[in-house]
């Protein structure tokens, strides 16, 4: 993907105050279709709140949320969505059932190939990654993104790609999405080891956070990928042309 000087510093920046928490870089959107462009840039100069290159003090846990939910204004195009339910793991079901959130992003303007992805270069990779690498060699165009948290789905039991491809699935039927699961892109964070809890996330929690959806902050996804992180992680920036790049991450891990 090819970006402008301006699009690939305003990247950069934002990167690096991601990086600065100890944090990866999860997702990032920019612009806005060129059909409806300056209506979009008229609107994000007017309405859009940047975080800060150096974040202020904080005096309470409510004025750090309030901060990064009016920051995490989502580009023209783009909606998020959560859910949380419940799974019970098999390899400790003592531990009872567990909590697990979803969350999908979805590109309401249609499927884009302007997409990339960085992955890890581990020569024993999660599943989804192993999903992504596969939708990104066979230039499989983008419309939604679906990631989970407690459970990675990193050397699980059982066949952890065909639980993230059913995941997918059921995302591309619920968005009714023309490139059906391969248009869908799976991530997932948390426990190593585990198998994932498909049938949940299938049935239920990626459901639920599709009729969740909403098209005005990335807070929600931010706050959805959590493990162990003690607060969400959200920066933003919105260049003088209108194009806005929103960036979400998490301290313990890599999605």
């Amino acid at each position: 993907m090819i970006f402008s000087r301006k699009v690939a510093s305003a990247l950069a920046t934002t990167a690096v105050a991601l990086s600065t928490s100890r944090c990866t870089i999860a997702a990032f959107s920019t612009g806005c279709h060129v059909s409806s462009y300056r209506r979009c840039a008229n609107f994000l100069r007017a309405a859009s709140v940047d975080t800060d290159p150096i974040l202020p003090s904080f005096s309470t846990k409510e004025e750090y949320t309030s901060y990064l939910k009016a920051a995490g204004a989502l580009p023209s195009g783009f909606a998020v969505g959560t859910a949380t339910g419940n799974f019970v793991s098999v390899e400790a079901p003592a531990m009872g059932k567990l909590p697990i959130k979803a969350t999908v992003i979805h590109l309401t303007e249609g499927p884009t190939d302007s997409w990339a992805a960085v992955f890890t270069s581990n020569k024993f990779p999660g599943c989804p990654v192993i999903v992504g690498k596969s939708r990104l060699s066979g230039g499989h165009p983008l419309q939604a993104i679906v990631i989970n948290n407690k459970v990675s789905n990193v050397c699980p039991g059982g066949d952890g790609i065909a639980a993230a491809e059913l995941v997918c699935e059921a995302v591309a039927t619920n968005l009714n999405l023309s490139g059906g699961a391969n248009s869908v892109l799976p991530s997932s964070t948390g426990v190593i080891g585990w198998r994932l809890p498909a049938k949940e996330l299938a049935e239920d929690i990626a459901p639920a956070a599709i009729e969740a959806l909403q098209t005005e902050s990335a807070f929600a996804a931010a706050e959805a990928i959590m493990t162990t992180d003690r607060y969400p992680k959200l920066r933003s920036k919105t260049l003088s042309d209108g194009t806005r790049i929103v960036g979400v991450a998490k301290g313990a891990g890599m999605i």
